[in-house]
């Protein structure tokens, strides 16, 4: 496979000297590389400039290249049209490519090392049924999922900070004013969910941005993002904020009463949504927290804090002020 490597690489190394930059360049020479292993390869057969334009696009929406906050950006039809391939035949490609190396949007392994700092993914783990941030978890925990190839270093070198009972980050500042007079704007990003690879090629980025007060409760949060992707059926929920495992008091579940006896799940909740307003949750700027919508269908979502004002302006809250892609249907047709 030499040689069909030699002739892709030299075509996406020409593309990223015009259009992204070295660290692209590398990355897709490795996920070339990936493909080549594979026994059989799938590069065996097929144009070199058409498995480019796939591999490209493939790279490209791991890491929301296609999204002209990013820099370096370029759109999906300005790929194919590079490439000189076909829209549907650059999104087969591309397809392909990611169901072969199991590639995903935001993969902490097909991810720019550049992005891997601020890059969610990167970071949740699973401990005990818990969504977590590794960089908030105690050290052993870190070095039990940096052991298990779960997360690619450890946090600061181990030099996180210990303030009192909670863990904080050079890379995360302490919780801000937990008045319920408080602004709190959240992004939150939909990351997993029954959703058709045609819809992913069309929305490499899906997320909404949130401004909310301290004083409304994680119910009106439900609510502002049921409303923000546009859901037309209510079902159980829960949010996941922070902690190292159930047995940990900063590792806080969060759902409607009956929705706990009805999701299977075996822990006691920390409370009911209901109830619990967004200013006790003791929350940071550039803090992340879970939203878990449906536990049939499981549309999980990544909800990062990205700013806290102390005083919210006058005005009616929670409210969305930006949609960045199409909201999926909420029952996809997969027939």
């Amino acid at each position: 496979m030499q040689e069909k490597f030699n002739g892709i690489v030299a075509i996406t190394d020409d593309f990223a000297k015009q259009h992204l930059n070295d660290e692209y360049a590398q990355l897709l020479r490795f996920a070339t590389a990936a493909l080549c292993r594979k026994k059989p390869s799938p590069l065996a057969k097929g144009r070199e400039k058409t498995w480019a334009c796939g591999i490209t696009h493939a790279i490209g929406m791991v890491n929301f290249l296609f999204d002209p906050s990013q820099d370096p950006h370029i759109s999906a039809k300005e790929i194919y049209q590079w490439f000189g391939v076909n829209p549907s035949t650059g999104q087969s490609k591309s397809k392909q490519v990611r169901d072969t190396l199991d590639m995903h949007q935001m993969d902490p392994d097909w991810c720019l090392s550049s992005k891997l700092d601020d890059n969610p993914m990167t970071w949740m783990i699973s401990v005990d049924g818990f969504i977590l941030d590794a960089r908030f978890t105690p050290r052993e925990i870190q070095e039990v999922a940096y052991t298990q190839g779960l997360i690619p270093y450890i946090p600061d070198n181990g030099e996180s900070e210990y303030i009192g009972d909670k863990q904080a980050s050079p890379h995360h500042e302490k919780a801000v004013n937990p008045s319920p007079n408080a602004l709190y704007v959240l992004d939150v990003f939909l990351i997993d969910g029954p959703i058709t690879e045609e819809f992913i090629a069309e929305n490499s980025v899906v997320s909404r941005t949130i401004e909310i007060k301290g004083s409304n409760t994680l119910e009106d949060l439900h609510k502002i993002i049921f409303k923000a992707f546009d859901r037309q059926e209510e079902h159980m929920y829960e949010f996941q904020v922070g902690g190292s495992g159930p047995q940990d008091p900063n590792a806080r579940r969060y759902c409607l009463k009956q929705a706990f006896s009805s999701s299977g799940l075996t822990q006691t909740p920390t409370g009911d949504v209901s109830s619990t307003s967004i200013a006790s949750l003791g929350l940071s700027i550039d803090e992340a927290f879970g939203y878990w919508f449906d536990f049939g269908d499981d549309w999980w979502h990544q909800i990062n804090v990205t700013n806290i004002v102390d005083k919210a302006q006058s005005g009616k809250y929670p409210r969305i002020t930006k949609r960045v892609g199409a909201s999926p249907p909420q029952y996809a047709d997969f027939e």
